[in-house]
């Protein structure tokens, strides 16, 4: 695959050119769709850094990320099912109860990547772009523990049944607890949790579910109230009016390089390839079964 989106001539130290390349196709497609129907989004995580310090992806990064609210991202869900290309594409939607997720995956058919935590599971393995749940947050600070604790919850119940043990600790124990629960447990009433605030004129949003501990996941209101392109390798792509505000509080030195051992931890992928279907290297993907326990 040519690299027609990437920047002329940029380094490629770390071999993930052609695979940023494929991903960057995928979230073409979404802006595309976004424009069309009005629907919104922004960069997040190392995506919106890579905005701000590289001008498209950080050269190690194997992923891209995006925010979406509650309505918007079920305004985008049902565009896409109904006109959708589903020849090329797939929407891959974690944890869905009543129509509410913990984060969603647009994935690209007839291309492969493995993740060591959900390698032998019957699902979908395609190269994908993180759609991730930018929640209504709450002004009281107990109540925004308490919606936290719920989303962290989420997130132990889902790394628990993907067999991930942790490194011992509290975090450790939970794991091992939480095997023995159903996969499903509490998930409605976790998510409910995530959502009640939505439709509440807060002046905060927050990012739970995710790595972001308690404080480092919570965000004024106002650096989402407009969203901006900006140039992201050879395209243009959305961020919050706030961009350097939302960075500081959730990485701080965000401009800082980090270390090798923190940049291998970061990554996801195990394989990929962009012009393989995942099912040529796992003979024993079927029917998708295992996604309805996906977290």
């Amino acid at each position: 695959m040519e690299n027609i989106l990437m920047k002329e001539k940029s380094l490629d130290p770390y071999g993930l050119r052609e695979l940023q390349n494929c991903i960057l196709g995928i979230m073409v497609y979404i802006d595309e769709i976004c424009q069309e129907h009005g629907i919104e989004y922004c960069l997040m995580g190392g995506s919106a850094i890579g905005a701000k310090r590289h001008s498209g992806f950080i050269p190690w990064d194997d992923d891209l990320d995006i925010f979406m609210t509650p309505d918007n991202y079920e305004k985008f869900r049902q565009v896409f099912n109904a006109l959708g290309d589903k020849g090329r594409f797939y929407l891959q939607e974690y944890g869905l109860v009543d129509g509410m997720v913990t984060l969603s995956k647009l994935r690209l058919n007839g291309t492969t990547y493995i993740e060591e935590i959900v390698k032998d599971w019957d699902m979908h393995h395609g190269v994908y772009v993180d759609i991730f749940i930018l929640h209504s947050c709450p002004n009281n600070r107990l109540l925004q523990l308490y919606q936290c604790l719920w989303a962290k919850y989420t997130i132990l119940l889902g790394l628990s049944h993907r067999g991930y043990a942790g490194k011992g600790g509290l975090a450790g124990l939970l794991l091992k607890i939480f095997k023995i629960f159903p996969k499903k447990f509490l998930l409605r009433q976790a998510l409910k949790e995530q959502y009640r605030y939505r439709h509440r004129r807060t002046n905060y949003y927050c990012n739970f579910l995710g790595k972001a501990v308690f404080t480092q996941g919570i965000y004024e209101r106002k650096w989402f109230e407009e969203y901006l392109y900006v140039p992201f390798e050879q395209v243009e792509l959305k961020v919050p009016v706030g961009l350097h505000e939302f960075l500081t509080k959730r990485f701080g030195n965000y401009m800082r390089v980090p270390s090798p051992e923190q940049i291998k931890a970061g990554q996801h992928v195990l394989k990929w390839d962009v012009k393989r279907d995942f099912r040529e290297l796992m003979p024993h993907i079927h029917s998708f079964s295992d996604e309805k326990f996906l977290l």
